[in-house]
């Protein structure tokens, strides 16, 4: 089968869980070309981008990032679109039915590019690529679409741009998926029918963990890998420190990931003391953030509900923690339950509990056993669970179920 991948910015360090789904897609029987419509920024890669070739299946669209540019070329654009397809065109500019896609003028680019080229399948990442996949449906580009929504953007984007954004793909879209169950109810409630939606959580691949195992762990030293934004609740991880410090002084804090917030975050923990006992490593790649699940004792992802409503998806660093052999302790938060086995993997404590944080923090610092019998458990949970090759089979029956349909 032909399947058309549409993305945003591509590859994106902090969302190697795209990577993985097109490795997987990649390994297996499927032609697949990745539609980006943005190079990444930075030119950091994680390492199996490069193993597995994956540049040679892209093709980056180049849509300019301001808009202001966008609409100075949309003339010529939707010109050229008119004389390749004068409904490709015209159904472009349908502002109302394909609402944030078309009024930022992306569809002008998708149409030009998709002229004359016929998919079996638009697979989309992220629920507002959805419209763009329904749009090449329309304009009879691909047969079916299916939309993967991976957390923000069912938690915060319709609260931003109206509850029924998505209301034309989910009439016009073939199929659905969400990573946990806690994002499914959401798209449930946002309109989406129960019976398109399917769960489809985000794979890793277990063999890029291989030798990690826990046995090379430093001795407290507490990790957490995830963009410095709010939801991810790092804030409330140093209060934890500061309160573990107290009993355990030789704790080190690693932080892995860069964001926003980085300049808040290392004043906060100059003013908790603990300056001195934390490591902010910024963006890594995937070999150096296995090299940190490698050397830490515990890691920990607080992530918390964000003011303007954004949550943490799944959270899949909570899985490859895990694979590493790392107990986790996070928080009751959105998808995450669905990610570990609370007591037999890791603990789940509540939302800014800074002192039950500690509290669990703690306990798995100074039990040797618990944290090895733990880190165990959390690798065979995983591995059963997670891993790329019974993932990419299960997405592969969804394609062939919509295209059956």
């Amino acid at each position: 089968m032909r399947v058309a991948m549409i993305l945003n910015s591509f590859p994106e360090i902090s969302e190697k869980f795209l990577l993985n789904h097109i490795v997987g897609v990649i390994r297996s029987e499927t032609e697949l070309t990745v539609f980006a419509q943005h190079k990444a920024l930075t030119d950091k890669r994680h390492d199996i981008y490069a193993q597995n070739n994956v540049e040679s299946s892209v093709d980056f669209l180049d849509i300019p990032r301001s808009l202001k540019k966008r609409a100075l070329l949309a003339p010529v654009m939707f010109a050229k679109l008119f004389a390749k397809s004068p409904k490709a065109a015209v159904e472009a500019l349908r502002f109302r039915k394909y609402r944030t896609v078309s009024l930022n003028l992306k569809l002008l680019w998708f149409g030009n590019r998709f002229a004359g080229k016929k998919f079996d399948i638009a697979h989309c990442h992220f629920g507002v690529n959805g419209l763009i996949g329904v749009y090449l449906k329309e304009c009879g580009f691909c047969d079916s679409v299916i939309t993967s929504f991976h957390g923000s953007d069912i938690n915060s984007y319709p609260k931003r741009h109206g509850l029924d954004v998505y209301k034309t793909l989910y009439a016009k879209g073939d199929l659905v998926t969400a990573n946990t169950n806690f994002t499914k109810a959401k798209i449930v409630a946002n309109g989406c029918p129960e019976s398109a939606l399917r769960i489809l959580p985000e794979p890793l691949i277990a063999a890029e963990y291989d030798g990690i195992d826990g046995s090379k762990a430093e001795r407290d030293v507490v990790l957490t890998v995830g963009r410095l934004e709010e939801k991810k609740g790092h804030r409330y991880a140093l209060q934890a420190i500061a309160l573990v410090a107290k009993k355990r002084p030789s704790i080190k804090y690693v932080i892995v990931g860069e964001g926003s917030l980085r300049p808040e975050l290392e004043s906060l923990a100059a003013e908790l003391g603990i300056a001195g006992r934390c490591v902010f490593k910024g963006a890594l790649t995937g070999a150096e953030v296995r090299a940190q699940y490698g050397a830490a004792s515990v890691f920990t992802l607080p992530s918390v509900t964000a003011s303007n409503g954004d949550m943490e998806g799944q959270g899949l660093v909570i899985q490859e923690a895990q694979m590493c052999g790392l107990p986790v302790v996070t928080t009751r938060h959105n998808g995450i339950p669905d990610g570990l086995i609370d007591g037999e993997t890791g603990f789940l404590v509540e939302e800014r509990d800074v002192d039950a944080l500690a509290d669990r923090l703690l306990y798995l610092l100074e039990n040797d056993e618990a944290r090895k019998c733990m880190g165990k458990a959390g690798v065979a949970f995983v591995a059963g669970k997670y891993d790329i090759g019974p993932q990419t089979e299960t997405l592969s029956g969804y394609y062939r179920e919509i295209l059956k349909a």
